[in-house]
């Protein structure tokens, strides 16, 4: 064998080692622990509680302008919250059930990077493969919903029906919502803000980035057994305001062109009463 010949062998000898033990160390690695998954960001973040009102409906005809009347206030106020979710938040539905179902599924940590929640819910007779994803980016998550659902008109595939970011504390975050009438534009339809800094002191402001209330702004907030809803028309340029306390269900409405615009309050049995 000649010189030159065993030099070549001697490299390739070394090569081949080399390659084994960087082989050898390769399966000896273990996978990247991503740690836990990060918690859904609460509920509270996409709706509120507004049951006190029951159903707005069944409330006694109540103008929403003109003269004081027995009774009145409570109901008034009622339909102020309906029209006030109806212009902004009533297409949430199916997302908040969707998301609300994510709490009962388990995530998996996939090559993305990304936590994975994948499962199939019923609402309002329609199946939903659901497809929430989570990346967590520092204090933050990068929240995405894509959502499959061939009966819905019209019929959505992988439609990303909502998506955000959110503290990893859970204390802050946003959501935006996308128009599923035209799931091919990814048309922005609504923005929540939202806070929570306990259970008991939450609170988000929706804002209506499309459609005939584009602008318009509707505030839901919790502290303690306060409750108050805020709700701003921008092309009426008029600002409704409804408090009431979850311990004892008095309240009061202040509206413009209802009461002269002051206070119009309501006591325990939702009945009208003067203001203190």
């Amino acid at each position: 064998m000649t010189k030159n010949h065993r030099s070549s062998v001697c490299r390739l000898l070394s090569v081949l080692l080399l390659a084994g033990v960087a082989a050898c160390d390769a399966d000896s690695m273990s996978p990247i622990d991503p740690g836990p998954p990060p918690e859904l960001p609460p509920l509270t973040s996409m709706s509120g509680d507004f049951s006190i009102f029951g159903n707005p409906s069944a409330q006694p005809a109540a103008p929403l302008v003109g003269a004081d009347s027995p009774g009145l206030n409570f109901a008034n106020a009622a339909l102020r919250v309906l029209a006030a979710e109806v212009a902004t938040v009533v297409a949430l539905a199916v997302p908040v059930a969707t998301f609300a179902a994510a709490a009962n599924n388990t995530p998996t940590f996939e090559d993305d990077g990304r936590w994975h929640w994948r499962f199939t819910t019923v609402q309002r007779g329609h199946t939903y493969t659901a497809h929430l994803s989570g990346a967590v980016q520092g204090s933050n998550v990068v929240w995405d919903m894509r959502i499959t659902s061939p009966t819905h008109a019209p019929p959505l595939d992988e439609f990303v029906w909502y998506g955000g970011q959110g503290r990893l504390d859970r204390t802050a975050g946003t959501w935006t919502f996308y128009d599923p009438a035209t799931p091919s534009s990814s048309t922005a339809q609504l923005r929540i803000d939202w806070t929570h800094v306990s259970e008991t002191e939450h609170g988000w402001e929706a804002t209506a980035l499309a459609g005939p209330a584009t602008g318009d702004v509707f505030a839901a907030s919790v502290d303690g057994d306060d409750r108050m809803i805020t709700y701003r028309d921008t092309s009426e340029q008029t600002i409704v305001e409804i408090y009431w306390s979850a311990a004892d269900g008095s309240g009061y409405l202040i509206a413009p062109y209802y009461h002269g615009g002051a206070k119009a309050c309501w006591d325990t049995n939702q009945q009208d009463v003067a203001c203190s």
